[in-house]
């Protein structure tokens, strides 16, 4: 049988360091460009190869039908530092094991009860901004989701103090993930740096923390009945009865927390700065958020109305995915898009590339709700929508995290412009996730609401 031939090598690497260059200082266009190589092509990061897929299906099929035969890559040995044997780093046996005990935590009819969670904690945050005010919209964002986060896997379990722990933490712990998780040696995280110095303060901390709310927790009883630590405790294996232990719990809980900030402080970001800048779709917004909501803060019966507000997240999470770059490890010889890739070969696909690509996105750098219209021809490029992933690594907690997004985004245009101090255009750091660093907004409420003209109809959008 024919040995099919190994991804075309893209042009522009140098001795020793290969494509570091380009990645390190224009990530997000460099992986752009990759496109125009060929569905699988090779670049070289540093001695090593990396296998870089630009064509969604073959995203779909290492994601879903052969996932069995990708791994874990080497990226993730930054986030063990972090979620330890967390379902965020685990594979194989044990990732389908505890991603069957932690299922039932996200049910549907557990997210209505973490909703008046996201709507009383959104409505407390918009409470303190006032008319005239400039705000880090990053910080705030990135403070509502810890917190809402926090009161949703420890309900009351923890105080004001140990809230703004966890809020002042976990940034510093992200910093150091985006940084080292760029290292493919390992030696950064082990000098004596002030990023790793923080970065160990942080983890001490929050290790603390997490522990004592536990052992407080099995010592006095699960606890709440609809936060997600009562159900990490009660999680019991169907077939063997066996419940997790406290690490495991640790490590699951941190999961949590990561994945429920970071996402979602970044959407929303994202999503007032579009806003901001293209008032024909802040218009559009308000118009349904007024008749909708008539100035109060979203709950959950409202989401099944709020469908423009959804497309605009939809728009938000396609131009700027927070986990814009993902990589997997072949566990054996195989092949993709008939190309050859080896066993240990590092197998990676952008996001931000993907749902960019102008042959499924027309106009990819507009800003256009009305793309995920059904309707639209276009609503058929859903292939290359990805942002939470897929498969057995999809993220469990998406059905939250739309929840959460679509809650505050309405409750706040409800209420609220903002505008960027800077009449320049901001550009995604592209780290961990894709930051905004230091985007400062003013605050200009909206007066009444006055209420618009209704809504025309938009039919429900699809995920």
């Amino acid at each position: 049988m024919r040995q099919s031939p190994a991804p075309a090598v893209v042009p522009g690497a140098l001795p020793v360091i290969g494509h570091a260059r380009q990645l390190l200082g224009h990530r997000l266009a460099f992986l752009e460009s990759l496109r125009e190589y060929g569905d699988v092509v090779t670049i070289r990061v540093g001695p090593g190869r990396a296998y870089v897929v630009n064509d969604p299906a073959l995203v779909r099929e290492v994601l879903t039908r052969r996932a069995a035969e990708f791994g874990l890559s080497p990226q993730f040995r930054v986030m063990k530092r972090i979620i330890g044997n967390g379902l965020l780093a685990t594979d194989g046996t044990f990732h389908r094991r505890q991603r069957r005990l932690i299922l039932p935590a996200f049910h549907h009819s557990r997210i209505a009860g973490y909703a008046q969670s996201m709507s009383s904690l959104a409505e407390e945050r918009l409470g303190r901004w006032r008319d005239g005010e400039v705000v880090d919209v990053d910080r705030e964002f990135g403070e509502l989701a810890t917190e809402i986060a926090v009161r949703c896997l420890f309900s009351e379990g923890v105080d004001q103090e140990g809230v703004a722990e966890v809020v002042t933490a976990l940034p510093h712990l992200m910093s150091w993930a985006g940084s080292r998780g760029l290292d493919p040696t390992g030696l950064l995280a082990r000098l004596p740096t002030p990023l790793n110095r923080r970065f160990r303060r942080s983890m001490a901390g929050l290790d603390e923390l997490l522990g004592g709310i536990i052992a407080r927790r099995r010592a006095d009883g699960p606890g709440p009945e609809g936060d997600l630590l009562a159900m990490l405790l009660s999680a019991q294996d169907a077939e063997t009865g066996a419940r997790m232990p406290d690490q495991q719990v640790h490590d699951e809980a941190m999961s949590f927390l990561v994945a429920g900030t970071e996402s979602v402080s970044r959407t929303l970001a994202w999503s007032v700065y579009l806003l901001a800048r293209n008032p024909e779709v802040r218009e559009r917004l308000q118009h349904e958020v007024d008749t909708e909501l008539g100035g109060r803060t979203a709950g959950f019966e409202d989401l099944p109305r709020l469908r423009y507000t959804r497309m605009v997240l939809h728009e938000a999470l396609r131009l700027y995915p927070p986990g814009y770059l993902i990589s997997r490890a072949a566990k054996v010889d195989t092949e993709l898009g008939g190309r050859r890739i080896p066993a240990g070969g590092v197998v990676m696909f952008s996001y931000y590339a993907l749902q960019r690509d102008p042959a499924r996105f027309p106009d990819p750098e507009r800003c256009d709700p009305e793309r995920w219209h059904p309707d639209r021809p276009e609503a058929a490029s859903q292939e290359a929508f990805l942002p939470f992933g897929l498969g057995a690594h999809g993220c469990l907690g998406e059905g939250f995290a739309w929840t959460e997004l679509a809650i505050v985004l309405a409750s706040l245009a409800a209420r609220f412009d903002l505008e960027p101090v800077s009449p320049e255009p901001v550009t995604p750091v592209p780290t961990f996730s894709l930051t905004l660093d230091g985007l400062r907004m003013s605050v200009r409420e909206r007066r009444g609401p006055a209420l618009h003209h209704p809504v025309p109809p938009v039919a429900r959008t699809r995920t």
